[in-house]
């Protein structure tokens, strides 16, 4: 494999306080093919002026802006259309990455061009402390190819799209039918991970060491877990429920009941209640039984 071109694809919406430490970590890669593709979506904060004023001339970056405000989906999709790279990493607004991913990853893939994404161990960097933690569903992992990669993405994700690198003629195989690679939702990244799940996709783990941080911060879409709720339920459900009942199994319904029980608990506590998450939870328990 000869330098092939890379494709990082960033959205941004109102990052101001990230996004210079974000787009020098992927400038920063000690692998120099690369394109880094900036999809901004009206931000409100500056971020659009920022990244102009910094990244305007440098012949590596591409700047977009939406004429309207988008969604997450949306925007996703906007900027993964403009993507020319042979693989493509997908990188929040928000996140780093470590210098040597990109080239230690390639080195992964020469090594067995079968490998359709190669997936990093991460950290999670709380930004009020600058304390890290490593993400918890990492901490058992084995390295290597991945085993029963539908037992690390049921209900979860144990995967991050930052801190990957994926193969663009599998991402252009798993595209949705109307031509979008993304679901326009708030979950749009873990329904992608799914489908290229039912693709059959070779995933790679690689533990060599920490390839990036998850920052986590006030700001974070994950920040609103109703939303993501919403999002799994309503849509993601919708598109999935057969699959994920039958290779689930009896630990469906289970599932589903658990977290239901878990989301009232929480409400006694004082957190926010959302009564179409609590009719989503039950119209999904009946499916999961029927």
């Amino acid at each position: 494999m000869e330098s092939p071109l890379i494709s990082i694809i960033i959205p941004t919406y109102n990052a101001v306080k990230y996004v210079q430490d974000t787009i020098n970590s992927c400038l920063n890669q000690t692998y120099n093919n690369i394109e880094v593709i900036i999809q901004d979506d009206c931000s409100t904060d500056g971020t659009w002026e920022l990244i102009n004023t910094l990244y305007n001339f440098n012949p590596k970056v591409k700047l977009h802006r939406n004429l309207k405000n988008l969604g997450i989906g949306e925007n996703w999709n906007a900027a993964f259309e403009k993507a020319k790279g042979e693989f493509l990493i997908i990188f929040n607004a928000d996140d780093l990455m470590e210098p040597d991913l990109i080239s230690a990853f390639l080195v992964v893939f020469n090594s067995d061009p079968t490998i359709d994404i190669i997936t990093g161990k991460f950290e999670i960097l709380f930004s009020n402390t600058g304390k890290t933690i490593l993400y918890p569903d990492h901490v058992n992992l084995e390295g290597g190819v991945v085993k029963d990669l539908f037992e690390k993405l049921y209900f979860k994700s144990s995967f991050h799209w930052n801190f990957s690198l994926v193969k663009m003629e599998l991402i252009k195989k798993v595209k949705l039918s109307n031509g979008n690679l993304f679901l326009d939702i708030q979950i749009c990244d873990y329904e992608l991970w799914y489908r290229c799940f039912l693709a059959n996709a070779k995933v790679y783990f690689d533990t060599t060491k920490t390839w990036g941080y998850y920052r986590k911060h006030e700001s974070n879409n994950s920040s609103n877990p109703n939303g993501e709720l919403k999002s799994f339920l309503r849509v993601f459900l919708s598109h999935h429920h057969i699959s994920y009942r039958k290779l689930g199994g009896i630990s469906y319904p289970k599932t589903l009941l658990r977290n239901f029980i878990t989301f009232c608990n929480l409400y006694k506590r004082g957190s926010s209640f959302e009564i179409k998450v609590f009719f989503l939870y039950l119209k999904r328990i009946v499916q999961g039984i029927a």
